[in-house]
């Protein structure tokens, strides 16, 4: 027969852990650094990534977390991108555990949640990011024209990635590892294109779809294709990274269908003015920047 006093006091014992463990967690999160935390988080990200972040104001976010706002993203080949709202949730055993676990949402306007949004989630084996370090996130209706401004005029963005890298995290190395990313971009307006001689044109499409394996800095074309007034396109090919980041190098074959709108725009392009329906496959080669197309 179960004595019931033994097992009145392993109950007690047991209460008074869970109680003594929860004031521990408790008294924790009530004298976390959270000043320290947002300055830390903040110079490891200039650190390892090369962008600097100028924060106007910041608060904390119960119960181990930080939210900015009114954050500006600046690097040397970058144009600047403004976010209103900026939240890093930290993983508390992984801290505890010696280790960095984020979970980070960047809005780009805090009245439509549901828009211009990008979450990630970050996991490294130490606080500086010494070691492995893996992020994977999504991409929710981004507006390119307010992140791309220099080269897209108008466009909506969705797209999830997730990527690896083994070594320490530094600025150099930042895009080397291995992921996979995809993107839909739809409604997407590139304007203005640069031709030489004071030239451009614009490129309208209802829909762009790309997909990217990286390795060591080389990414296969998994997908490429779009289609608009101008007509429908497929590619496929490499592009190696390189910093500064216009500075990767295209090495990419696309075939073009061309549709109604193809032949106003045959002529800017120097290519011949081909009955709609009729394939032509051209290379796209050289730096992000300025590269050049050729038949």
């Amino acid at each position: 027969m179960i004595n019931m006093n033994w097992l009145m006091d392993r109950k007690e014992i047991f209460a008074w852990i869970v109680v003594g463990l929860c004031v521990f967690v408790l008294c924790l999160i009530a004298t976390f650094p959270y000043d320290t935390l947002q300055t830390r988080l903040v110079s490891e990200l200039n650190r390892a990534t090369g962008i600097d972040a100028q924060v106007t104001d910041w608060s904390i976010d119960w119960p181990v977390g930080v939210e900015w706002r009114q954050v500006t993203l600046s690097k040397s080949d970058w144009v600047p991108v403004q976010l209103s709202f900026l939240q890093a949730k930290v993983g508390l055993l992984n801290v505890l555990n010696g280790g960095l676990g984020l979970d980070i949402v960047a809005q780009l306007d805090e009245t439509s949640p549901q828009t211009g949004q990008a979450k990630a989630s970050l996991a490294a084996s130490s606080f500086s990011l010494e070691g492995p370090v893996s992020i994977q996130g999504k991409l929710q209706q981004i507006d390119l024209s307010r992140v791309l401004r220099r080269y897209v005029s108008h466009g909506m963005l969705n797209g999830e990635f997730s990527h690896r890298i083994d070594s320490s995290l530094q600025a150099v190395d930042a895009i080397k590892g291995e992921g996979v990313w995809k993107a839909e971009a739809t409604d997407l307006t590139i304007d203005p294109i640069p031709l030489g001689k004071g030239r451009t044109m614009s490129l309208a499409f209802t829909k762009v779809s790309a997909g990217l394996a990286c390795r060591d800095m080389v990414c296969d074309v998994t997908e490429l294709n779009g289609d608009g007034i101008v007509g429908s396109f497929t590619g496929e090919g490499t592009i190696t990274l390189q910093q500064p980041i216009l500075d990767s190098q295209l090495a990419l074959t696309v075939t073009i269908v061309p549709g109604a709108g193809f032949a106003s725009k045959a002529n800017a392009l120097g290519l011949p003015a081909l009955p709609a329906g009729s394939p032509i496959t051209i290379k796209i080669v050289g730096p992000l920047a300025q590269a050049r197309i050729a038949l």
